[in-house]
């Protein structure tokens, strides 16, 4: 099955660099798909986040999950896959600097399930997931914002 995919851009008033530090705090991605709370991050020794743990909700179950940072290229490029028992996903976030000195961040999220069980229930979570993407990124944009 080809993964569902949902992309979300938003202007930010603030530089690439500056939008690239709070992306490195995995707390920034507590916004995402679910997630109730992240913990365990690990850090490469130049504070590119790597990885974290997270715990997250669907259908009123509580799943646990991991994320890795599997590419960075600092200020402008992170691509994290995700984990979560029985979805798999990619998130890829792109920074591009925009005038008057601010940022353009595109955020894409695709996900697709892994098993017989996650397939029969894949169209319900992906639609929940979908349909929430889009805040959830300006979520994201209003936590940058403030920082």
């Amino acid at each position: 099955m080809a993964p569902d995919r949902f992309t979300h851009t938003v202007h930010l008033s603030t530089s690439p660099e500056r939008a690239w530090a709070v992306l490195q705090e995995p707390e920034t991605w507590g916004a995402i798909g679910g997630v109730q709370r992240v913990f365990d991050a690990q850090y490469q020794p130049d504070g590119t986040l790597l990885s974290y743990r997270f715990l997250a909700e669907a259908g009123m179950k509580p799943y646990e999950g991991s994320a890795r940072t599997i590419e960075a290229d600092a200020p402008v490029l992170m691509v994290v896959t995700v984990d979560a028992a029985e979805i798999e996903g990619t998130i890829t976030t792109e920074l591009q600097p925009s005038n008057p000195h601010g940022t353009d961040m595109t955020v894409s999220l695709s996900i697709r399930p892994r098993g017989i069980l996650a397939l029969m229930f894949f169209p319900i979570v992906s639609k929940a997931i979908g349909s929430g993407f889009s805040r959830q990124i300006d979520e994201i944009a209003r936590r940058i914002e403030k920082t």
